[in-house]
């Protein structure tokens, strides 16, 4: 019905441009500065002008007033009087124009439908109802309706009565039409005027089955909008739902351009690996610095298990969508690492801090952090703060790995790096208070708190941080012995001579808290073990530089 509407409508467009050439006009459009003007016009005139037999006024007319009507800018107040009373006054001008046109039996069928699709497409925007009056005109048939007037009734639907989903349901075309899907598109994500009036514009997982539905079936996604991209992210990150950004060929350039703004966006760990596979997908590569961004949150990955989210769960069922992963997570921070070398990017302390600590803490690859070690030892100059912080990470580093691995032979080495200027290293002092504890000698743990308490005593106010990573792996070691007791002896005794801040006064409290929890849900003495292993592991990993 579409294609034979089209050809007749080409046949008309030429047949009106030769009578449009040798016609004499007798409505002056020009000269109508307001709606009223033209509606008086038809009024007083319009059943004895000869112009309104043919087909050609009716298109005037509307193109005058859309032209018209585009330059008016409704900023003011007397402006936005003039504005409302204009599009207040196309209703009317519709009506007059649809009825008339509908006593007029020299205009064909086929162009009457032409004009009233006309109405649609150019004044709809500004008053809705004029949609609703040339729907009824063309006896309700979505199959009258044009491509472009389709497009106009959900783009401006305000959804007092349908939703835009229920139009396009409603009025949807055969084949896929870009524009279309795209105009639901962003009446799904932003919701109708109803819905943002009353605070109901929210994308749930239900509507966001329905936006990816939409989404996967339009052809060209270039013609799409940033602003569009940017929301459909926005909310799968809401949804904790962004594994579907790798089914969805979205451009690397809205992942740069979330990473870049990221603290904007309260972004989890795995929304920076979805953001990064995703364009692998793409085939392309993110940029050096959104590489670097990514690291140390898709590095903390390894350390716990991705799990879905009840509404991804949700929304994988509806669609029967099976996700599957590139490669492990060790395989794609092993070419993230490898990708910023490449880039010659670790040419600053903190990459290449950052660089050793993915490798050593996250991936559990020591070998790997030793190289970075070795190879950016020679790149800091010797006594500087850098210096004492590169040799303090990997003393870190050879504690954690002894203990994660129970494997000691390296612990002589994590001693030996530990910065003795201007003052040995606090946080590897509480690393080897932990150590000590782990492996059963607290009378070994004691005695390195005693003299590394006695190093950072004085003065009280600047060494609160110190003093609390202490204090800390103290406790620890006493909670592994199972002596709450002692532990929060430690703490009340801390607190009383002002040996450490709220803060890890907080840290302590949650600390006893989860140790509460570990020994309910811990079975046996080895269970419980294996679970205070991670609080000493994840300790060692917040002293770090």
């Amino acid at each position: 019905m579409l294609s034979r509407y089209n050809t007749t409508r080409n046949i008309w467009r030429s047949q009106k441009r030769a009578f449009s050439a040798s016609r004499n006009t007798l409505i002056d459009i020009k000269s109508h500065n307001s709606v009223y003007d033209t509606i008086n016009h038809i009024d007083t005139q319009g059943e004895t002008d000869a112009d309104f037999k043919s087909a050609q006024p009716y298109f005037d007319i509307i193109n005058h007033h859309a032209s018209r009507l585009s330059n008016i800018e409704p900023t003011a107040s007397s402006s936005s009087e003039v504005a409302n009373k204009e599009y207040n006054d196309l209703y009317t001008l519709s009506l007059k124009l649809s009825n008339l046109l509908e006593s007029t039996p020299d205009v064909p069928e086929e162009f009457k439908k032409d004009i009233l699709n006309n109405l649609i497409e150019k004044f709809t925007k500004y008053n809705y109802a004029v949609s609703t009056l040339a729907f009824k005109q063309l006896l309700n048939k979505k199959e009258n309706l044009s491509i472009n007037s389709i497009n106009e009734l959900i783009n401006h639907n305000p959804g007092r009565v349908n939703s835009s989903w229920e139009l396009y349901n409603n009025f949807k075309p055969n084949g896929n039409h870009d524009q279309i899907l795209i105009t639901v598109l962003k009446k799904l994500l932003f919701g109708d005027a109803v819905e943002i009036k009353e605070g109901l514009e929210k994308v749930d997982a239900d509507k966001f089955i329905k936006i990816f539905q939409i989404y996967q079936q339009i052809n060209d996604k270039t013609i799409i909008d940033n602003e569009i991209f940017i929301k459909l992210v926005k909310d799968l990150i809401q949804l904790e739902s962004t594994a579907l950004i790798t089914q969805m060929n979205i451009p690397s350039s809205i992942f740069e351009m979330i990473i870049s703004n990221s603290d904007d966006y309260n972004l989890k760990n795995e929304d920076f690996l979805y953001f990064y596979e995703s364009s692998i997908n793409n085939g392309v590569s993110l940029s050096g610095n959104s590489l670097l961004k990514i690291l140390m949150p898709i590095s903390k990955l390894q350390l716990n298990p991705i799990i879905q989210s009840e509404n991804l769960k949700k929304i994988l069922e509806n669609l029967n969508i099976q996700l599957t992963q590139l490669a492990s997570l060790p395989e794609i921070v092993d070419e993230i690492r490898e990708q910023i070398q490449e880039l010659n990017l670790d040419d600053n302390s903190i990459i290449m801090f950052n660089l050793i600590k993915s490798a050593g803490f996250y991936s559990n690859n020591l070998q790997i952090a030793i190289k970075y070690f070795q190879n950016f030892q020679s790149k800091i100059p010797d006594g500087t703060q850098e210096q004492n912080d590169l040799k303090s990470i990997m003393s870190l580093i050879f504690v954690y790995d002894a203990i994660n691995k129970e494997d000691y032979k390296m612990i002589q080495v994590a001693e030996a790096l530990v910065p003795q200027s201007p003052l040995p290293a606090a946080s590897n002092l509480a690393s080897l208070i932990l150590y000590q504890g782990w492996i059963g000698d607290s009378d070994k743990a004691f005695d390195i708190y005693n003299k590394s308490l006695d190093l950072y005593l004085k003065p009280l106010e600047e060494y609160e941080i110190e003093r609390g990573m202490l204090v800390q792996s103290l406790a620890i070691v006493s909670l592994l012995g199972k002596e709450i007791g002692l532990a929060k002896l430690i703490k009340d005794k801390s607190l009383q001579n002002k040996l450490i801040n709220e803060t890890y006064e907080i840290k302590l409290s949650n600390l006893f808290k989860e140790y509460g929890e570990k020994i309910e849900q811990c079975k046996d003495d080895g269970a419980f073990r294996n679970s205070m292993k991670f609080i000493f592991l994840r300790s060692i990993i917040e002293y770090s530089p």
